[in-house]
């Protein structure tokens, strides 16, 4: 059937052809159900006559819609209606990779920050089996807010003409081979897809070096006009080095993209996720914060500077007693997934090539003893030779849970050293303390920002917004300076450091900022969170949680907060779950985890077990431990420690009773019972709150609720 604007798909409006290609046609549609625009993909007729093609396209869009990245086009539906076989998908608005890229390349900044995207989403969709297989400029698209996405994720291998009817060699692929179907577009394909053999993984890493490549010169790796100088191109041609067509390019970026390019996948980098891991090293390799300096990147000199605080990191390989095969293979495997999953912090300078020139190395062993494991692991500072952190974890041990032990071991002992509450965090910041600010790089303002979010006392926070701000003006593009700049203004609002700043517009600002600059880190989506809960927009800000937990699952501080303000918001039971969670991922966890757990118990009346969890708070500079005291001990009837948290709390916020309420529903403005619940509670520790009137009565204590909240895993 024919859809023209105004036409109906089942319960859809068609509002626009977007495009038509190999796969059928593409059209704007709206959800009247839901009030929103949908891309919607029709399955051409030839192929839904097919019975076998459509449980293919069915299935495989099932797998593309299990994959939660933010750089990969969601997929919301696979429909049929009125015989046309259909699928729906978020509406992306921007342009296509294609039409951005100039003559002369992109810009390296710009290059390294979609390529950063790119990888990452390869890497979430390898991981659930899925290849791309149709790789190119065409089918990726830039926001207008800047961000990155994947168009037609493991589905373009279903479409495409003839190679011997295709018009052009830009045009998609189906040439048809004893060993297969080979499906893709020509200039972008690996050398075994362009022979028909057999494919993994693998192919979309040579598509993206092709990718890569065209970015950084502006022009395609393989240049040949006819399909077959083409194809006999791709197989035996290797193609100028970047940095011969562009000498300003660094030397580590060349390289990655080379290795990308191999003809041979064994010779291939392997993953998505260490082409990433590399590129991130080549951002790094510079002096810390600084941009790309040809001749420097990828020749392993640093400064002075950045040798003495350059804060790399290294993981040596682990070792293991004995001779068990399995209990060595364990070892390898537990050292590559620390390295992976430290590598997804996006502040950490991850080396990949062992630990010279790195200030801290992680190092670990393994025994076994019958029935048992003992992993032993430690964290070094080289430049002290002080031992930063140990850890020993035991666990039961069979040849058969070789996986189900390296999942067990290595997110803690990831996000114990690595997340922003960790021992690298504090051992980075702390070094930095007593410089002067303005000697400080805008990678250090960063990391210096980060005594903030340790302590948040008032002092922390001018120091952390005056060095990020001094490094924006420096640097403006800096994602990690945008980002903490979004986190520490939010804050500011939350915490009521300045009352005289729109902090919530500017956390706002600054986030958005961060996650157009940086569309994969996960810290940025999470600053942007945080953003939206100090403007209390709940809707948006558990879409930005959700897709921050998604990036780094590791990152015990985020999920932490993200169970915070999941609890405040209303939704205590998945808040408690990420909690426990956070908890387990670092049992050394800060203090603030505890304020969601006092609130739940508080909300049940359990008030015994609510002073319980407010006694861990420990952070004496912030006015809401104090506040939380009172209002458990109000509640419970403790007139003097009541007292004695009332002054510390005024002795912060002098003006507090002013302003109660309203500091009260920056946090409970979609719980306003709970948010009476706890200015019910000040009241009866003694606090005079302007239009209340004084309680005198005591309240009984209550055990109530709805059984035992988690103990701490660090006690």
């Amino acid at each position: 059937m024919a859809l023209t604007p105004g036409t109906r798909l089942g319960p859809y409006d068609i509002v626009a052809l977007i495009g038509v290609g190999g796969m059928g046609e593409v059209y704007k549609g709206r959800d009247p159900r839901l009030d929103r625009d949908v891309a919607i993909k029709v399955l051409p007729a030839e192929l839904a006559s097919r019975a076998e093609m459509v449980q293919r396209f069915q299935r495989e869009a099932r797998a593309v819609a299990a994959v939660n990245h933010p750089s990969i086009v969601t997929i919301h539906s696979v429909e049929q209606a009125d015989g046309v076989q259909f699928l729906t998908m978020e509406l992306v608005e921007g342009q296509s990779l294609d039409r951005l890229i100039p003559a002369s390349g992109l810009d390296v900044e710009r290059i390294l920050a979609i390529a950063d995207a790119l990888s990452g989403a390869l890497a979430a969709a390898h991981d659930k089996g899925i290849v791309h297989r149709d790789l190119k400029p065409a089918n990726i698209m830039l926001t207008h807010s800047g961000a990155v996405k994947v168009l037609d994720f493991g589905l373009a291998k279903l479409h495409g003409p003839p190679l011997d009817q295709a018009p052009a060699t830009d045009m998609p692929t189906a040439m048809h081979t004893s060993l297969g179907v080979v499906m893709g577009t020509l200039p972008y394909m690996s050398p075994e897809q362009v022979q028909g053999r057999p494919l993994d993984h693998r192919t979309d890493i040579f598509s993206l070096g092709v990718v890569l490549y065209e970015m950084a010169t502006g022009r395609r790796p393989f240049l040949e006009q006819s399909s077959a100088g083409l194809s006999a191109q791709i197989l035996r041609d290797a193609p100028v080095p970047v940095n011969d067509v562009r000498a300003e390019l660094p030397d580590e970026l060349s390289r990655v993209i080379q290795r990308c390019l191999e003809k041979d996948p064994q010779r291939r980098i392997q993953t998505a996720g260490d082409v990433r891991n590399q590129l991130r090293e080549a951002r790094r390799h510079s002096e810390p914060g600084a941009s790309f300096q040809p001749g420097r990147v990828g020749s392993g000199r640093r400064s002075g500077t950045d040798s003495a605080a350059g804060f790399w990191v290294a993981v040596v390989p682990f070792t293991c007693s004995g001779t068990n095969p399995e209990l060595a293979a364990l070892a390898e495997g537990l050292t590559e997934e620390i390295v992976a999953g430290l590598s997804r912090f996006s502040y950490l300078r991850v080396l990949t090539k062992g630990p010279t020139g790195a200030r801290y190395v992680l190092e670990g062993s393994l025994r076994q003893a019958g029935g048992q494991l003992r992993a032993a692991v430690k964290l070094i500072d080289t430049s002290t030779g002080a031992n930063l952190w140990a850890e020993n974890y035991t666990r039961s041990y069979s040849p058969d849970t070789v996986f189900a032990l390296q999942d067990s071991l290595a997110p803690p002992i990831v996000s114990t050293i690595a997340e922003m509450n960790g021992v690298l965090a504090h051992s980075m910041w702390t070094t930095l303390r007593d410089r002067d600010p303005e000697t400080l790089t805008s990678y250090e303002a960063m990391l210096r920002s980060f005594g903030y979010y340790e302590s948040f006392t008032p002092e922390e926070y001018r120091l952390a917004l005056a060095g990020l701000k001094r490094a924006i003006g420096q640097e403006p593009n800096h994602a990690g300076c945008l980002t903490m700049l979004a986190i520490v203004y939010a804050n500011g609002y939350l915490l009521h450091y300045d009352a005289d700043e729109k902090q919530e517009d500017l956390a706002l600002a600054y986030a958005r900022r961060a996650v157009a600059t940086e569309p994969s880190n996960p810290l940025a989506y999470y600053a942007l969170s945080v953003a939206h809960v100090a403007r209390k927009d709940i809707a948006a800000f558990l879409s930005a949680a959700e897709q921050a937990l998604a990036l780094n699952p590791l990152d015990g501080a985020i999920m932490g907060e993200v169970a915070l303000w999941m609890s405040y918001s209303g939704n205590w039971q998945r808040g408690r779950e990420l909690m426990e969670r956070a908890m387990v991922l670092n049992p050394r966890h800060p203090g603030f985890l505890w304020y969601p757990l006092v609130h739940d118990a508080y909300r049940q009346k359990d008030y015994s077990r609510a002073l319980d969890y407010a006694l861990r708070v420990n952070l004496p500079g912030q006015f809401w431990t104090h506040l939380v005291l009172a209002m458990v001990h109000g509640q419970l009837g403790n007139r003097d420690a009541a007292a004695r948290a009332l002054q510390e709390l005024l002795a912060i916020y002098p003006d507090f009773p002013e302003h109660a309420r309203q500091e009260i529903d920056k946090f409970f403005y979609a719980q306003p019972a709970h948010a009476e619940h706890v200015l019910e509670g000040l009241r009866k520790a003694g606090l005079e709150i302007p239009g209340n009137p004084p309680v005198v009565e005591t309240a009984v204590t209550s055990a109530g609720g709805s059984g035992p909240m988690p103990t701490d895993p660090g006690t």
